[in-house]
């Protein structure tokens, strides 16, 4: 087996589908989640979607949650009067079903049995009623707000060329513990083979690497929805950009004297290390609450 053959199916062997159990299990806490909300506000108008790797077409099955997005009118008062407001509201709400862990500005919501059902849960509020721009809630940076917008995210990566090397790089973050965020990674990526995008998913995937061990002060990263008013620098500080580098040509190194395999072992091997799903499975029909005709995206 040549080397690129390798990565092409050890890339196949992450791939997840709606026909997997890992989907079905997000799409049975998705449909419960939205029930929640929806009849909660009743009265509300709620872009209710997933965003996220999902929806870009990014998701490994080695690490993988799911981005549920809650948008409300841009007048809509019944969540909250501001942003925090709808925030704390939604987390009081999901925390009458989940345990609810605060992050930057999605909840995660954590099964009553300490199940990680897998689901980050990120409310917001329009910007206002013409365009798809929204304002969310932050609890950590130098403002408590971000003016963003997940369909350009969405369609930035998902329309980059680059979802194959960014699964793969993902699945390298994932093995090497590396601490960055998945936005951040993606962009990363799509600016590595920014100029040249070109060859094997090898050829790729290791122009990536060189990148990374190479020039990764020079690699520059902005929010495609926001480019001039979202600084992303603090999701790669120094110390990571080093981090980055380092495992990086060590990976190179590694795959130069023994091949892919010594990198990423072996595929059949690691098809049982997996994460189980029929706990998320039991604990979604556990408490199943019925969606409504209205509810179903």
């Amino acid at each position: 087996m040549s080397n690129n053959d390798y990565l092409t199916d050890l890339l196949n062997s992450q791939k997840l589908d709606e026909h997997s159990d890992e989907w079905k299990a997000l799409d049975a806490e998705a449909e419960k989640i939205e029930a929640i909300v929806r009849d909660a506000y009743p009265r509300s108008t709620i872009m209710y979607t997933h965003g996220g790797s999902r929806a870009k077409g990014t998701i490994i099955r080695e690490d993988y949650d799911l981005d549920q997005v809650c948008y409300f009118q841009n007048d809509d008062a019944a969540p909250g009067e501001t942003l925090e407001e709808i925030y704390e509201n939604l987390a009081k709400l999901l925390a009458k079903h989940y345990t609810v862990r605060r992050k930057r500005s999605a909840l995660r919501l954590i099964d009553p049995k300490g199940i990680d059902v897998r689901v980050d849960f990120v409310p917001g509020r329009y910007v206002n009623k013409e365009d798809w721009d929204v304002f969310i809630h932050q609890n950590e940076g130098d403002k408590d707000w971000l003016k963003t917008n997940i369909e350009l995210h969405i369609a930035h990566v998902r329309d980059s060329g680059c979802t194959d090397v960014i699964m793969l790089i993902k699945l390298w973050r994932t093995r090497n513990r590396i601490g960055v965020k998945t936005f951040p990674l993606e962009l990363l990526v799509i600016e590595a083979l920014a100029d040249n995008n070109t060859g094997t998913l090898e050829d790729r995937f290791t122009r990536v690497l060189e990148a990374f061990a190479d020039k990764i002060d020079k690699l520059q990263i902005e929010d495609p929805a926001n480019p001039t008013g979202n600084d992303l620098s603090e999701a790669l500080p120094d110390t990571l950009r080093r981090q980055i580098s380092k495992i990086a040509s060590n990976t190179l190194a590694t795959a130069a004297d023994y091949g892919w395999e010594r990198v990423f072992g072996s595929i059949e091997s690691r098809r049982t290390t997996y994460p189980s799903v029929q706990v998320l499975q039991s604990a979604a029909a556990a408490t199943s609450i019925k969606t409504k005709p209205w509810g179903h995206r």
